[in-house]
């Protein structure tokens, strides 16, 4: 009764919204999911704003990843896009300077919206089975990456030079899985940016990529009304998560969801290059 409910209030917007465009993915695919899939699916993304409750990040790390294996990639992007673009508006303005910190950022913010463009038109058009081959390879090389996170120090001139060609990357890559991050804090910390100003510029970086690929998606009829909707109602089960996450961050290490993120991002790329092979 309830699923009918929401199917015809959903599907209704779907329908004014996408007569211009394609069918959209994101509506259809999980209203179409068995009762125990849509159960598991909240889970996980209460799960996920567990460990953004308890690290502050991480979000995309261990959405997609956990939500492609009952969704397919492109809809599991979707799916977590509305939410990443509201939680990074309120961190990205926190602590001021954001004038500055937009002058010091845009030559980073530009590559990486273009990279973004590229990279989620390649989302929406490339077949499934390379975008699994693809993504998963890219979910180990990052789980690699965060795990020894290389302590390089970049000067500043290397820095101008270095920071778009990582935007750019970062971009294509978010583009294609909503997982920006991981590029963007290993150059963070080769930079030695301070912890404060970490936050800050990673989160305004997270906003710019997020809204690009938002923008993308609805702009190419990929998301219609109905689909903003249903992934703007996911942060209901994530604002679910964060209080425990806050009442875990002073109980258990951040270390452990460090490593739980890790093992999530390495077993979803295995997973994936599976079904990419065989």
């Amino acid at each position: 009764m309830w699923r009918s409910a929401c199917a015809l209030g959903i599907n209704r917007i779907t329908q004014l919204a996408s007569e211009r465009g394609p069918a959209p993915m994101v509506t259809t695919t999980v209203l179409a999911l068995p009762t125990m899939a849509l159960i598991a699916l909240f889970a996980v993304f209460v799960f996920g704003g567990v460990v953004k409750g308890v690290t502050g990040v991480g979000l995309p790390l261990v959405l997609v990843p956990l939500s492609a294996q009952f969704v397919p990639v492109p809809v599991a992007v979707a799916l977590v896009s509305v939410s990443m673009v509201a939680t990074n508006i309120v961190q990205s303005a926190e602590g001021g300077h954001t004038r500055r910190a937009l002058r010091q950022l845009w030559p980073i913010m530009l590559p990486l919206s273009a990279g973004g463009v590229l990279g989620t038109h390649l989302l929406l058009s490339i077949n499934q089975k390379r975008l699994d081959l693809i993504i998963g390879a890219s979910f180990l090389l990052l789980a690699l990456l965060l795990l020894s996170l290389p302590k390089v120090r970049i000067n500043r001139r290397a820095a101008r030079w270095g920071g778009p060609i990582v935007g750019f990357g970062a971009g294509v890559l978010g583009g294609m899985s909503a997982i920006f991050g991981p590029p963007m804090i290993a150059y963070m910390v080769s930079l030695g940016v301070e912890p404060n100003i970490f936050v800050k510029h990673m989160a305004i970086l997270a906003l710019t990529a997020a809204t690009t690929m938002l923008l993308v998606l609805g702009g190419s009829g990929a998301m219609s009304g109905g689909d903003f909707l249903m992934s703007a109602a996911a942060l209901i089960p994530i604002q679910l998560g964060m209080p425990l996450g806050r009442w875990l961050r002073g109980r258990i290490k951040p270390n452990w969801f460090r490593v739980l993120v890790l093992v999530v991002l390495a077993a979803s790329g295995f997973d994936m290059l599976g079904r990419a092979l065989f």
